[in-house]
């Protein structure tokens, strides 16, 4: 008797675990990220992004600053021309808000986040593989 139940344990636990489906994969790594904060900047013409609160994960805080710099870099002259300005802050803070509304950077952030989310599950799993 206590033969059959090692082997069953041996067999059981020798069987592969179904893996998530992608979707599902999908949806932990963006509620991890969505605990990510980061914050940017201009430096000397340059975008610079700092994670501020990570999600632990190398990787998935990347992800954050990386969607920030693919849709922010093709609107760092007038960001540039935003800060030049002699306005008071909150001024420039309007302008800069408006720059990102109607360049519909947001929108551009929110996809290029979705767009590597996937592409981080696909990367994993295949290493997984």
């Amino acid at each position: 008797m206590m033969g059959v139940l090692i082997a069953s344990l041996t067999l059981a636990a020798t069987q592969p675990v179904a893996e998530l489906p992608v979707e599902n994969e999908i949806e932990v790594v963006g509620k991890r990220l969505r605990n990510w904060s980061g914050s940017w900047k201009l430096r000397k013409g340059a975008l610079v992004c700092k994670t501020r609160r990570s999600t632990g994960d190398k990787a998935i805080d990347a992800i954050g600053c990386d969607a920030i710099r693919a849709c922010l870099t093709p609107h760092i002259a007038k960001w540039q021309a935003i800060n030049d300005a002699d306005v008071p802050r909150e001024q420039a803070q309007q302008q800069f808000d408006a720059l990102m509304r109607n360049n519909g950077v947001y929108d551009c952030i929110f996809a290029e986040r979705e767009a590597r989310i996937a592409s981080l599950v696909v990367e994993r799993r295949s290493k997984r593989s």
